[in-house]
C-alpha cells in the first residue's frame, strides 16, 4: 500500500474525492476495479482495487484526512502486525480493520453475481470481539440490528449456517441464535409468518441425506466458478491460518470434495442413470451435490432450540 500511495493514479482519486465514505458508488468501485483485474488477470489492477478499499478503511476507521498520514499509519500498522502470530488477540483498531478486509472480500464475491454496497449489508454484531471463544449473542446488542435489516428488507428466503456449536467457527451458530430471536420479533410485529429459512452446512458439519429434504445439482461449471471466485475473492483464506483438519488448503477445494461426495451418496440411492439418461440437461450435467434443509419459521425455531438446549448441556 505504502509504494502505491505515492502514485499518481491515487493522487488523482484523492484529488476528486473519490475516498469520501459517504459516497457508495465510490466504494463500488472499489469491487469493480478489482473484478476487472479477475477478468483481464491482471495482478496490477487487481492490486489497485485491494489499495483503493484500504486506503478506504484507514481513513474512516482512523479518522484521517490525507494521504501522507494514511501512509505513516500504514507503516506503524505493518510493523504492529509483524509482531503478532496467528490466533493471538488484536487490539481493538486491528480487529475492526482486519473485519474490514473480510466485509472487502464478501463485496468483491457478491461483486461476481452484479451485487453491490446497497444490496450487501455488514451487520458487525457485537459477540464477535476476535477471540477464540466470543460472547453469547444478546437480544439488544445483536437481534436488534438483524431486525432492523428485516424490516427493511422484508425477505421471503432467509438463509443460515446450520452448524452446532463446537463443530465450526462458533459464530456460525450465535449468528444463528440471533437471527432466531430477530426473526421471533419481526414475526410478531409484522404478522408473517410465511419466510421461508433454508439451513445449510459446509467444510464444517455436513448433513446426512435423510436430513435434507433440498438437494442442488452442481456441475463443472460449477466447480470451476466455485474454486476461481473463493480464490480470488477470499484471499486471507486461501491459506487459512486453521484449515479443516480433513484439508491443508483452501476451502474450496474441500467444498468440491464434499459436493461430490453427496453426489455420489444420490447416485447410490437413485441410480447411475437417473442422472445420466434424465431428460434435462442441467441434471445430466451434474457432478456434485449441495444439501440443503427447508424450514418454516416454527421448524426453525424449534431447531434453534434444540441446538441451544444440547449446547449448554454439555
Amino acid at each position: 500500500m505504502t509504494s502505491w500511495i505515492e502514485t499518481e493514479a491515487i493522487a488523482r482519486l484523492y484529488q476528486s474525492g473519490y475516498f469520501n465514505p459517504a459516497d457508495k458508488t465510490f466504494r463500488n468501485r472499489d469491487v469493480w476495479q478489482y473484478l476487472d483485474g479477475v477478468a483481464a488477470d491482471s495482478g496490477t489492477f487487481r492490486d489497485e482495487g485491494r489499495v483503493r478499499r484500504l486506503i478506504r478503511n484507514i481513513m474512516t476507521l482512523y479518522r484521517l484526512n490525507n494521504l501522507d498520514d494514511v501512509r505513516k499509519q500504514g507503516e506503524v500498522l505493518i510493523k504492529y502486525l509483524g509482531n503478532q502470530y496467528p490466533g493471538k488477540k488484536d487490539r481493538e483498531d486491528v480487529q475492526q480493520l482486519k473485519g474490514m478486509c473480510r466485509e472487502w472480500e464478501a463485496d468483491c464475491l457478491w461483486g461476481y453475481l452484479g451485487w453491490n454496497s446497497q444490496n450487501v449489508h455488514h451487520l458487525r454484531l457485537g459477540f464477535y470481539k476476535g477471540e477464540i471463544f466470543t460472547e453469547e449473542p444478546t437480544i439488544e446488542r445483536d437481534a436488534l440490528p438483524i431486525l432492523k435489516l428485516l424490516r427493511a428488507v422484508r425477505p421471503d428466503i432467509i438463509s443460515v449456517a446450520l452448524d452446532p456449536e463446537a463443530s465450526g467457527p462458533d459464530t456460525h451458530y450465535k449468528v444463528l441464535q440471533a437471527t432466531s430471536e430477530a426473526l421471533k420479533l419481526y414475526e410478531k410485529e409484522s404478522g408473517r409468518s410465511d419466510i421461508r429459512v433454508l439451513g445449510y452446512r459446509n467444510v464444517w458439519y455436513r448433513y446426512h441425506p435423510c436430513e435434507a429434504d433440498l438437494f442442488v445439482p452442481v456441475s463443472l461449471n460449477m466447480f470451476a466458478l466455485q474454486d476461481s471466485s473463493f480464490k480470488k475473492a477470499f484471499i486471507s483464506q486461501r491459506d487459512a491460518s486453521f484449515p479443516s483438519y480433513e484439508h491443508d488448503g483452501p476451502f474450496s477445494e474441500l467444498a468440491q470434495r464434499i459436493q461430490v461426495e453427496q453426489y455420489q451418496m444420490l447416485k447410490t440411492c437413485l441410480g447411475r442413470e437417473f442422472f445420466y439418461d434424465h431428460p434435462s440437461a442441467l441434471i445430466r450435467a451434474t457432478r456434485g451435490m449441495v444439501y440443503l434443509k427447508e424450514m418454516n419459521l416454527d421448524e426453525f425455531y424449534q431447531h434453534s432450540r434444540a441446538l441451544k438446549a444440547s449446547t449448554e448441556a454439555s
